[in-house]
């Protein structure tokens, strides 16, 4: 069978059967009884009775038989006629007869009439679907009907098929359509941002007295939205001043006055929003009100003005504050000063605008000064500057308050606001800025360097000198790199780089700014930056003939070179060094020897840590050279050398300070050479013997490291013990207890970590570990399959929520809980996971939890809830959403709940219009059957399985025509269910399908 014709080939055969089986034979009548019976259906017709009119055409239609000419003219009326009372009296096989009608008489103009008069008759009941489906068909030489058809689809919201239909009709010279068209073009341009289009529209729509009243409104946004706010006045503006007859002005008046605002038209706006007002006197918003007292105080209207905004000014938000501030204004320019005073004050009490309530702060003791209330202004000017000590009002305000201290007796008062004046003049200035200097060069040289920062602090804030300023900042770098807070002494002596500062001696000056600045990058080990000052520094000490270089600052820059990896120029600058120094001369040597070995120099490095053991017996540094000439081996890859001249160490010196050096050196000389057991000895020896050397730390890492590669991870705990019971340092020791807890689980023996961890969580339960200690536990038992410890730490992991896999941590969690079916516990954790991640997948993770946890409870409501939910989720496909909708409606079916198994039964049909969607439809049809809705089953199955799901698979097409045959058996129409049965058995392609139907069939009575 051929899948796209084989609805079409089932339904003629029943649409004959029902037809003739509902048909009642009529005796013949003669002519003029015919006539009568037409004249007789024309008059009920006419009168609105179509019951009567139905009956008397169907006994007209019965008598003719046969037809002459002039009769078969007539009969085609007669079955219009009859279409129009089906559909008048709403009958449900209306449209059936209508499509039958049309298919009769193709080319007959009565069929137009007959979709025409149909499309209205739809559209006149709002249902504007049905009217498009036939007005589409006869709207082209009916203007009325275009319109109809254009209105249906706007209706409809489909503004790509109106505005077209729209846009002929507004040209059409029938004006009733054509400004009605203009009107709703404008509307739908308008409303897709096409403002030019629109306004166009509208101007033509303004010639229809239905519709001018609201036009202006809409000429106006269109302007407005092009941001044509000229045009939008020239055409408004006469509008409002005619006060004409018919339009809508409210609205229009504001948008003026808005416009006239916003340009700055303050004399119009005041007068369109006195306008406003007059026309919505309840309507006034708070920035309404605001804008019409503001464009009446620049109008000069300061009386009018205060009265707009007095109201606003009492309440406390930002336009009160806005308010107030104008409202002082207002006042002022009036002269009622107590008024101003006190409009100056809310608006300065106010902290929504930091700028209004400065400038209010500042007028509000200017008017007390007017007012004559000297105390009160001085009070107020000094709390001003406390508030705004760099206001653009502070010179201003220094100037009145000085002026009202110059005739108090306050002196002690004077002198404290004298001081805490930000803007002193320039003989006060150079005093306090020389004073604050010398005290904080005396406090500096007492070791005071707190006292001494903030005093070079305020001298350098007060530049009445360069010169001065720039020695207070340098002294004030110099006290912090004292105290070592060398970061903030670096943001000081920057500055005083760039450029040449006028002080007396800039050359002398720089350089002790720059070897300052050196010292604190060195200090913070920023040696890049540190070797630049002191290369700077080196090199411009050599342009001066008398100067002589400094060793220290040599070796410091040699220091730099070697972390630098430079050694070419450290060896340069420490050889510089040895020539010249006395007191570090050893350290340079030492440092020599070691630059040496980097550049693979290994002969003259050993000659040179030699040269320091031998000239300095004494110096700090002869045991790091000693132990350096065998580590020369080890740095240099050198693995078995390292290992025999760490072993003739051992064994010949054991009570060298570098003993146990040597032994992590050989031990880890043997770890590189994948001698792990040996490797293991010697850290084993450095940990029994020596737990309290500053190399067990490092013994016990490597030891670690050795165990987890010879796969024996456990074997640390025991000896971490005996380190612990000797070491002091008990931060360290938990560390270190720590590691070989997640050593175990880093050697994935997950089952065998799970006890240590647990162990050191229950011993030190404030450890920054036991965030990560949880995790391993959890996931340590997940892995395992302990599920019931698991849940136990990922719940705690969800308590502390500070984890980067919280997420996994509830996700599996609501997991094992569904498992164990504590659903309410399962059900919150998914309601966790899903308000704390917005993504869209994990959206879809907790919501598919819900679901599976809802069901599995049988909580259907709130899985029907969560159901919805995901079908709105854009990530999930029709298809999907369909099988969801389908599986709650078999969810309900199970549980005999018949309303919601129909509800999502009618969703599982407007989700998927291919089988799923059809199964659902069948058995929304088939609800139908079992509560003995024969002929709405009937009705159902013949529309949907012939206009939604023809294109449904044969099974469920066959066993939805199998329904419709065990409707007709039910309404006792055997001839027509006969007739479907059989056409199922000829068309058919599905054997199950043929089968039942003829089974059926042969089980059907005879007659």
């Amino acid at each position: 069978m051929r899948k796209q014709n084989r609805t079409l080939c089932w339904i003629p055969a029943i649409l004959f059967f029902m037809l003739s089986w509902s048909g009642v034979a009529q005796q013949t009548l003669s002519f003029g009884d015919q006539t009568l019976h037409f004249r007789q259906a024309k008059e009920y017709f006419d009168s609105k009775n179509y019951v009567a009119a139905k009956e008397e055409f169907s006994a007209y239609l019965a008598s003719l038989e046969p037809l002459n000419n002039e009769q078969a003219g007539q009969r085609v009326l007669a079955e219009y006629y009859m279409t129009m009372c089906t559909l008048y009296m709403s009958q449900p096989e209306a449209e059936i007869v209508a499509d039958r009608f049309v298919a009769n008489y193709p080319e007959h103009p009565q069929a137009v009439k007959l979709m025409r008069g149909i499309g209205s008759f739809f559209y006149d009941n709002g249902d504007y679907k049905k009217a498009i489906k036939y007005l589409s068909k006869s709207s082209d030489t009916n203007l009325e009907a275009k319109f109809k058809l254009a209105v249906s689809y706007y209706q409809l919201k489909d503004l790509r098929e109106a505005l077209p239909l729209f846009n002929e009709i507004k040209v059409e010279p029938e004006e009733e359509f054509a400004f009605a068209a203009a009107y709703y073009a404008g509307v739908i341009n308008f409303g897709e941002k096409r403002y030019g289009e629109a306004n166009t529209d509208f101007k033509k729509a303004e010639g229809s007295s239905r519709f001018r009243k609201d036009i202006p409104n809409w000429i106006a946004m269109c302007y407005f939205h092009e941001g044509k706010f000229n045009e939008l006045l020239n055409y408004a503006e006469p509008i409002l001043k005619q006060k004409k007859a018919g339009y809508n002005l409210d609205e229009l008046s504001l948008l003026v006055a808005e416009v006239q605002f916003k340009l700055g038209y303050f004399e119009k706006a005041a007068v369109s929003y006195s306008l406003y007002k007059k026309l919505n006197p309840t309507k006034i918003t708070s920035e309404i009100q605001y804008r019409f007292g503001y464009s009446l105080y620049k109008n000069n209207k300061f009386n009018e003005a205060s009265d707009e905004l007095k109201a606003l000014a009492s309440k406390k938000d930002t336009l009160a504050q806005y308010a107030a501030f104008t409202l002082g204004l207002s006042q002022l320019k009036s002269g009622n000063l107590e008024a101003t005073l006190q409009a100056f004050g809310q608006a300065k009490d106010l902290t929504f605008n930091a700028q209004i309530q400065e400038e209010a702060f500042f007028n509000h003791a200017k008017v007390l000064l007017d007012l004559g209330k000297a105390s009160e202004t001085i009070y107020a000017i000094q709390e001003f500057n406390k508030k705004y000590p760099k206001s653009k009002f502070t010179e201003e305000s220094t100037e009145l308050v000085a002026d009202a201290f110059i005739h108090s007796n306050n002196i002690q008062a004077a002198l404290d606001y004298l001081k805490g004046l930000a803007n002193r003049n320039a003989k006060l200035n150079a005093a306090y800025q020389t004073l604050t200097y010398n005290l904080g060069v005396k406090a500096y040289n007492e070791n005071k360097f707190d006292q001494a920062l903030d005093l070079f602090q305020t001298s350098s804030e007060n530049p009445e000198s360069a010169d001065l300023k720039f020695q207070a900042l340098y002294g004030k770098g110099e006290a912090l790199s004292q105290q070592k807070k060398y970061e903030q002494a670096i943001q000081v002596y920057t500055p005083l780089l760039i450029g040449t500062p006028p002080v007396a001696k800039p050359n002398d000056f720089l350089q002790k700014v720059r070897i300052g600045l050196a010292y604190a990058y060195f200090n913070t080990k920023d040696f890049n930056k540190a070797n630049v000052l002191f290369k700077a520094y080196v090199d411009r000490l050599k342009l001066s003939p008398d100067a002589k270089n400094n060793p220290t600052i040599l070796i410091r820059l040699a220091d730099t070179y070697l972390v630098s990896k430079k050694y070419d120029e450290a060896l340069t600058y420490y050889n510089q060094a040895i020539d010249l120094a006395k007191t570090e001369k050893d350290y340079a040597l030492y440092q020599k020897g070691v630059t040496l070995t980097y550049l693979n120099r290994d002969t003259e490095a050993k000659a040179s840590f030699k040269q320091l053991r031998t000239s300095f017996p004494n110096s700090k540094y002869v045991d790091d050279a000693a132990f350096q000439e065998n580590v020369i081996s080890f740095n240099t890859n050198k693995y078995k050398e390292a290992i025999a001249g760490f072993t003739d160490l051992i064994e010949t010196n054991s009570k060298s300070p570098y003993f146990t050096q040597a032994l992590l050196k050989r031990a880890q000389s043997y770890a590189n050479t994948n001698q792990h057991e040996l490797s293991i000895a010697d850290y084993k020896r450095i940990i029994q013997e020596f737990p309290t050397d500053k190399t067990a730390k490092d013994a016990l890492v490597g030891l670690q490291e050795e165990l987890n590669e010879v796969g024996r991870p456990e074997d640390f705990g025991q000896l971490l013990g005996n380190f612990q019971k000797s070491s002091p340092d008990e931060a360290e020791n938990v560390d270190l207890e720590y590691r070989a807890a997640k050593g175990i689980y880093l050697g994935e023996k997950y089952d065998k970590a799970i006890a240590p961890l647990k162990a050191f969580i229950e011993k030190y339960p404030n450890n920054e570990n036991l965030v990560e200690a949880t995790f391993l536990i959890a996931d340590a038992a997940y892995r395992t399959n302990n599920k019931s410890d698991a849940l136990v730490y990922y719940k705690k992991m969800v308590e502390q929520n500070v984890h980067p896999q919280i997420n996994k941590a509830i996700q599996r969690s609501a997991e094992i809980e569904l498992e164990n079916k504590n659903f309410s516990a399962s059900a919150n954790l998914f309601h966790l996971y899903k308000s704390k991640y917005s993504g869209a997948k994990d959206q879809l993770l907790a919501n598919n939890g819900l679901l599976n946890t809802f069901l599995a409870a049988n909580m259907l409501d709130s899985a029907a809830y969560i159901t919805d939910e995901l079908i709105q989720q854009k990530e999930i496909s029709e298809e999907e959403k369909a099988k969801l909708a389908e599986k709650m409606a078999n969810t309900f079916e199970a549980g005999g709940d018949i309303i919601n198994q129909r509800n999502w039964l009618g969703i599982t049909t407007k989700l998927d219009k291919n089988d799923i969607g059809a199964l659902a439809q069948l058995k929304l049809a088939s609800l139908l059957y079992k509560e003995s809705k024969f002929k709405e089953s009937s009705d159902m199955i013949l529309d949907k399985f012939r206009n939604v799901f023809s294109e449904a698979s044969d099974a469920i097409l066959g066993k939805a025509y199998i329904l419709l045959a065990d409707n007709f058996i039910a309404l006792k129409n055997i001839p027509q269910a006969r007739a479907t049965l059989k056409s199922i058995v000829d068309n058919s392609s599905d054997a199950e399908v043929i089968q039942a139907a003829k089974t059926k069939l042969e089980s059907l009575p005879l007659k």
